[in-house]
């Protein structure tokens, strides 16, 4: 065989390895930010009171009788051992690949919880959800932010029945990097405002943050008081800070440790000023008193 056919066999499987190579990377589209074996780690912090005060007053707006009340009150129990939440991406499809086309990716994870000393506990395997594209609708395909979920368990040892309030894993843990925040925060406004149950909805945006804030108040002479959520999510689209009040108190406060960074410096920046004013200052002195001597 000539070289020049030797040369040109190359050149031909070169260009093909090439393109394999470019197609498998523009097989994920690009509002995607998150990819296989990415883990993901945030911190959990939780405190039943005002998820109490919130039963009480459903309890007393429905008219039920105050020991009734006070039963499904005492019922109610939040893991508040539960300190850090971890999802490990395991496959992260193409659009041709999964079932909703162009309108979304689908990803697998496994989703670990960990308690306070203990190590991580798998608890659910395999987990199937979607980065939606979020182009058209917000609520196309049924999606949302996180919500909770009520676990009704019987203990053997007490001989009675429990609930516990957890984070479902089926959640918006990952959004697309696309998503236009303003639409969304119009599709909300759109989605409550005839709704006769609140008397007030405030739905607010941050210009340059992705996130949203979103608080509902039921009428004036209503028990129950006003609920906020408050969502935010980084660069890649993944979820960075969620934060539910009950009444002003917040129930549960899920963050990355980069949000936690972030929201010290803001509610410290005074301080840090002060401080690095007063560490600039010694060693101006400091400077000053070397050169005198």
């Amino acid at each position: 065989m000539k070289k020049t056919q030797k040369y040109s066999i190359l050149l031909l499987l070169w260009l093909f390895l090439l393109s394999s190579v470019s197609f498998a990377f523009a097989a994920t589209p690009g509002y995607v930010g998150v990819e296989n074996n990415d883990v993901y780690t945030w911190n959990t912090t939780y405190d039943e009171g005002p998820l109490k005060d919130y039963r009480e007053d459903v309890g007393e707006e429905a008219g039920a009788p105050d020991d009734a009340i006070d039963d499904w009150v005492d019922e109610l129990d939040t893991d508040e051992d539960l300190t850090q939440i971890k999802i490990v991406i395991l496959d992260v499809d193409d659009e041709e690949k999964t079932p909703w086309g162009e309108d979304g990716v689908r990803i697998i994870y496994n989703y670990y919880t960990k308690e306070e000393e203990n190590d991580w506990d798998l608890e659910h395997e395999d987990e199937t959800w979607a980065v939606w594209k979020y182009d058209k609708d917000f609520y196309k395909h049924g999606a949302g932010f996180l919500e909770f979920n009520w676990k009704h368990e019987y203990d053997v040892d007490e001989g009675e029945w429990e609930d516990y309030k957890y984070l479902v894993a089926n959640n918006q843990w990952f959004i697309s990097t696309k998503a236009n925040w303003k639409e969304i925060k119009d599709e909300f406004e759109e989605w409550y405002e005839d709704d006769e149950d609140y008397d007030e909805v405030k739905i607010t945006i941050e210009d340059g943050k992705a996130g949203i804030q979103i608080t509902l108040d039921e009428d004036e002479d209503d028990e129950i008081e006003a609920d906020t959520w408050i969502i935010e999510y980084d660069d890649n689209g993944v979820l960075m800070y969620y934060e539910w009040q009950y009444d002003g108190d917040p129930i549960v406060i899920v963050e990355t440790l980069e949000s936690q960074i972030r929201h010290f410096i803001n509610e410290n920046m005074l301080w840090i000023i002060i401080g690095a004013i007063g560490i600039v200052a010694v060693i101006v002195i400091v400077i000053v008193l070397i050169k005198r001597k």
